[in-house]
């Protein structure tokens, strides 16, 4: 596959999507919905980054994101059932075998509405920052307010 990639990342978003325990984590108030789409490039770069890793091997990697950036300790056995599928995908994309990969992805259920897919984006050069009125001078901190535990007081100097 030309893009494989990119294409195991929607297949990513697409099991995610569809797999109850993520669901329940973010409906529970447990982590966001940004937190469980960020879940989808991560465990992608995982697989790629690391070659011949195992199905145990992946649900140790997707049981540690769950407990560190959801609070959740999974008790059933569906970490394992998600990284065996993830890994089958992995596979088809490694070995090229595009037409098998898409049939395959026309299996799965479809990306669901509670999981948009889409990836915050987060700038990789300097934007233009618009100037205003009120510039870094209005933002200044006197030393002098600098405590001994090394908390700073910020005030805002503008006259009013």
């Amino acid at each position: 596959m030309e893009h494989t990639k990119s294409f195991f990342l929607s297949v990513t978003q697409r099991i995610f999507s569809n797999w109850t325990a993520l669901k329940l984590a973010v409906e529970h108030g447990m982590g966001s919905v940004e937190r469980a789409i960020e879940f989808c490039p991560y465990i992608t770069e995982v697989l790629y980054m690391n070659e011949g890793l195992t199905s145990d091997q992946i649900a140790a990697e997707i049981e540690d994101y769950m407990d560190e950036q959801l609070n959740t300790i999974l008790e059933d056995n569906s970490t394992v059932q998600v990284a065996e599928e993830l890994l089958r995908f992995y596979r088809f994309c490694i070995e090229g075998n595009e037409s098998t990969a898409k049939v395959e992805l026309e299996k799965l259920p479809p990306l669901q509405s509670w999981f948009t897919c889409e990836r915050p984006t987060r700038a990789t050069r300097s934007l233009p920052v618009k100037q205003d009125s009120s510039s870094d001078e209005d933002m200044d901190v006197d030393k002098s307010e600098q405590e001994a535990d090394g908390w700073t007081v910020v005030t805002n100097k503008r006259n009013r």
